[in-house]
């Protein structure tokens, strides 16, 4: 890495005491929301933009830049760059490849000592200058600290660590979660809080109890030494006040089969609040039990002062991939609502004990379909697949959220990736409004076994070379027989090696990305991989698969039955799309709902933007999204590559304007130099996915502030 400074204080002169914005989502609090009025709907019509500043070599951001200092920080594919918000002047860029944060950690250096920015590469987290991004020697090793270390787990054995979200800054600890893929192996997802300073680790929760600690009698014993997951992937929210660390957990893993796992799985898929200083659990609220779904806690935890039949009640709301909002009072974790357990469909998967009931919100409502018939199918099916899928249908086990995944296939709705995703939440702390975008596409969960032999293509026909083999053995599942895809979510690998080096598909397939798991192969069997994937002799030859150590139980050696372990059924992220690559169910496919939270009732619902040429179709999958302000307008990027403003009252679209490529971040409302401003990453155009795919074509990631002209 190496860091080149380019300039010095920003142009706008000393930093702003106020209007920036100084952590990620807005604040330690994750509300993604301005106190700034300067745009509102009387005058956003004249936005317009102020500067765009391209990422270098086309680099990828979904990243929410912090503005602070009197300097904008955004991370990108290749580093991080500073910028003056003003004007969108290069100050200084760090260099380093392959970095992947929706965000930075900011520290504002107590007792007079500058500014550090934090974040993870490589399964490092790093510590650098504010000022210059050169590193801070003084922590950790030279400036970074290794995210493997410390987890009780033989480091060898992690493939993947680091989270893409940032940690969050509370007094002198910075506190941070990992991303360690879906393979039942794989390292647990403690939360730990490290010394700015220092880097020296100063306290650790077991998302997974040890012997002795609550929890432990919710699993198999010394589950805490092999089972992996129970991580926080996603965002994490600070109660400054009151010390308080609110942790959205995800599912153990595997996702979806809990043979090997059998009781509720604490702190699976919990809310979790800790004392930000000690890491102690101060209480806890399981919202899906012994999950077999991957439904994950995915988004921050919001915090709202509601006025609850004329009583102020401190209280924080997380919304799930379940389509619920599940509500607390912050100190003691009463629900505000009251939830009720209900009974949900058994599963028939021999050896399964699935959770006989499943927590149900009595309010709000679901902001997503949780059951879907044949009468849900989308319009935009020609009649012959209409049929086709109405039978598909037809023929799984589909008795609405929680049914279990089966071996004649279940109809999964929501979908795995929910429900709703990273960044799409933004409050009102002013009235206890709630705004969430959701998705609203389902999937098929059909469990098959694992395979030490080449098995079939799926249609009828043997794997016909070792390349093939190991395909269907590890792809195939989720990228099809075809190699087709399901894109965006799920890209395509027909012709892949026209758009990804040999070394990057092994990086990929090696470490895992987003919710694909990692694959420990063989070097012989990397290289079969990358020849029938279309490389050559010569560029799959130059590329071997690093080696892991035998995780747990001697896992992590040879062939796919081994690999498994004890997963003897395994299903692929196969979403419901008809064969225009579209979703088979019926539109709006994502959506934004308001809640007034202080009687949990829906106020409106909105498509959430459109594909070209489907009107309120609503966006595919769509992640780190809106911010709301005290202008009483929302704002976001839709994948249509369009800035949007709604307005706050009735979910009204009142003004747009056009990106250079997609957008992937939550935008941040920030002042410099007297003027209101609102930039995001349009940043997400991928050639990989693009070449392949209906929905995007070529665009040039940038970042881009709007603002209102000069008076």
């Amino acid at each position: 890495m190496a860091a080149a400074l380019l300039g010095g204080c920003s142009s706008s002169g000393a930093p702003e005491l106020t209007g920036e914005w100084a952590d990620y989502l807005g604040g330690a609090d994750s509300a993604q929301f301005s106190p700034l009025s300067d745009i509102n709907s009387g005058n956003v019509g004249h936005l317009q933009v102020a500067w765009s500043v391209p990422l270098p070599n086309n680099g990828q951001s979904n990243g929410n830049p912090l503005v602070i200092d009197g300097r904008m920080f955004v991370p990108y594919s290749g580093g991080i760059l500073a910028l003056d918000p003003a004007t969108g002047r290069e100050l200084w860029r760090l260099d380093a490849e392959g970095v992947r944060m929706r965000g930075l950690s900011s520290w504002d250096g107590g007792r007079g000592e500058p500014r550090r920015l934090f974040y993870n590469h490589q399964d490092r987290l790093y510590a650098i200058e504010a000022a210059t991004g050169k590193p801070v020697t003084s922590f950790g090793d030279n400036g970074s600290i290794d995210l493997k270390q410390g987890l009780g787990r033989d480091p060898a054995t992690i493939r993947r660590i680091e989270s893409q979200s940032p940690g969050r800054i509370f007094d002198d600890l910075i506190i941070v979660g990992t991303t360690g893929g879906d393979e039942w192996n794989g390292p647990p997802g403690y939360i730990r809080a490290f010394d700015v300073r220092t880097g020296k680790l100063r306290w650790t929760f077991h998302s997974i109890p040890h012997p002795g600690e609550a929890g432990y009698e919710t699993w198999p014993k010394d589950a805490w030494k092999q089972v992996g997951g129970v991580n926080n992937w996603s965002e994490m929210t600070l109660d400054t006040a009151n010390g308080i660390l609110f942790v959205p957990l995800a599912s153990a893993d595997y996702n979806f089969y809990g043979v090997n796992r059998k009781g509720s799985n604490l702190y699976a898929n919990s809310l979790v609040a800790l004392d930000a200083r000690t890491g102690k659990r101060l209480w806890h609220f399981q919202t899906v039990h012994h999950d077999l779904w991957d439904y994950d806690l995915p988004q921050a935890p919001k915090l709202l002062t509601l006025n609850r039949n004329g009583k102020r009640v401190e209280a924080v709301a997380v919304a799930g991939k379940t389509g619920f909002i599940y509500t607390f009072e912050r100190r003691t974790g009463k629900p505000v609502f009251p939830i009720e357990e209900r009974p949900v469909p058994k599963s028939d998967i021999p050896g399964e004990e699935a959770s006989p009931t499943q927590p149900f919100p009595t309010a709000p409502e679901p902001f997503v379909r949780q059951r879907m018939t044949a009468e849900d199918l989308s319009p935009y099916l020609d009649p012959a697949e209409r049929k086709q899928i109405a039978a598909m249908i037809a023929g799984l086990r589909n008795e609405g959220i929680f049914t279990p995944p089966s071996r004649q296939g279940t109809l999964q709705i929501p979908g795995s990736s929910g429900g709703t995703n990273w960044g799409n939440g933004a409050v009102d702390p002013r009235t206890g409004r709630f705004f969430v975008v959701g998705m609203d596409i389902p999937a098929i969960l059909r469990m098959e076994p694992p395979s030490d032999k080449p098995r079939t293509m799926f249609l009828g026909q043997s794997a016909g070379n070792p390349g093939e083999a190991v395909y269907a053995q590890n792809c195939a599942s989720c990228h099809g027989e075809k190699r087709a895809g399901q894109p965006p979510a799920i890209p395509a690998l027909t012709g892949i090696a026209s758009r990804r080096t040999a070394g990057q598909v092994s990086e990929i397939v090696t470490r895992g990305r987003a919710v694909m798991p990692a694959f420990n192969l063989k070097p012989q069997e990397m290289k079969d991989l990358l020849l029938f994937l279309g490389f050559s002799q010569e560029q799959a030859g130059k590329v071997s698969s690093p080696a892991v150590a035998a995780g747990p139980d001697g896992q992590g050696g040879e062939g796919a039955a081994a690999k498994s372990g004890p997963i003897k059924l395994k299903t692929g992220y196969n979403f419901l799309f008809s064969k225009t690559m579209l979703p088979a169910s019926a539109t709006p496919w994502s959506t934004m709902t308001a809640y007034d939270m202080n009687s949990g009732k829906k106020l409106w619902q909105v498509p959430f933007g459109e594909l070209p040429g489907l009107k309120d179709s609503g966006t595919l999958f769509p992640r780190g999204t809106i911010v709301a302000t005290a202008g009483d307008l929302i704002f976001a990027g839709t994948q249509d590559r369009k800035l949007r403003a709604w307005s706050m009252a009735d979910g009204k679209l009142i003004w747009q304007a056009p990106l250079p490529s997609v957008p992937g971040g939550v935008p941040a409302v920030y002042k410099s130099g007297g003027r209101q401003f609102i930039a995001l990453m349009a940043g997400s155009y991928d050639p990989a996915i693009a070449k392949m795919s209906s929905v995007m074509s070529e665009g040039r990631n940038s970042i881009v502030a709007f603002a209102l002209p000069k008076k």
